[in-house]
C-alpha cells in the first residue's frame, strides 16, 4: 500500500482539495483574511502539508493565488502568497516527515515546523504587505505573526494532530487503517 500516495490520481484529488479548500476560506472570511492585521483561517491548512506532501503545497499554492483575486491587491499578492505558500507547505513537509519523536518532544518538534511556516509568512507576505500599504515593516510583521499563531499554531496544529491520530493518513504512507478504508470504499 506503500505506492497508493505516488499515483497521479491521489496526487491530483490532494492538489484540488487544498486548493479549493484555501480558496474557499479566503473567500468566506475576506474580513479577516487580507491587510497588515489578518488571521487568515486558510492558513490553519498550511500544516496539513505535513501530512499530504508536495501535493498539498502545490494546492495550497494554487488556493492562495485564486483566493487573493478578492482582496485586489494586485499581482504581488498573488504570486508573493503563492510562492510563499508552496514554500512554507514544502519546506514544512521536509522537517516534520523527519519526526520520529513522542510525548511533548514531538509536539515541540511539530511546532518547530510550524514556526518555519510562519517565519515564511510573516517575512514574506508581512514585507510586501509593509510596502503596499506603506505601513513600518515591523508592524505588518507584527500583524501577521499574530495571525499566524491563531491560524497556524493553535487551528492548524490541532487540525493536523487530529487527522494524524486517525492513523489513515501518515507522514511516511504506511498506515495499517489505509488499507481497510480503501478496501471499504472498493466494496
Amino acid at each position: 500500500m506503500s505506492g497508493f500516495k505516488e499515483t497521479i490520481s491521489y496526487k491530483i484529488t490532494i492538489i484540488a482539495i487544498f486548493g479549493a479548500l484555501y480558496a474557499v476560506l479566503v473567500w468566506l472570511l475576506p474580513i479577516i483574511s487580507f491587510f497588515i492585521w489578518q488571521v487568515r483561517i486558510a492558513d490553519c491548512l498550511l500544516p496539513q502539508a505535513f501530512i499530504f506532501g508536495l501535493p498539498a503545497a502545490v494546492g495550497l499554492a494554487i488556493g492562495c493565488f485564486t483566493g487573493n483575486f478578492i482582496g485586489g491587491l494586485g499581482l504581488i499578492d498573488y504570486i508573493g502568497g503563492a510562492i510563499t505558500n508552496f514554500l512554507a507547505g514544502y519546506i514544512g513537509y521536509l522537517i516534520e516527515k523527519r519526526n520520529h519523536s513522542q510525548g511533548i518532544k514531538r509536539i515541540l518538534r511539530t511546532q518547530l515546523a510550524i514556526s518555519i511556516q510562519t517565519s515564511l509568512n510573516v517575512f514574506i507576505v508581512g514585507t510586501y504587505l509593509s510596502f503596499l500599504f506603506e505601513m513600518p515593516l515591523f508592524l505588518s510583521w507584527l500583524g501577521i505573526l499574530i495571525g499566524s499563531l491563531v491560524a497556524m499554531h493553535l487551528l492548524g496544529y490541532l487540525i493536523y494532530e487530529a487527522i494524524r491520530k486517525t492513523g489513515m493518513f501518515t507522514i511516511e504512507s504506511e498506515a495499517p487503517n489505509l488499507q481497510t478504508a480503501i478496501n471499504f470504499f472498493n466494496g
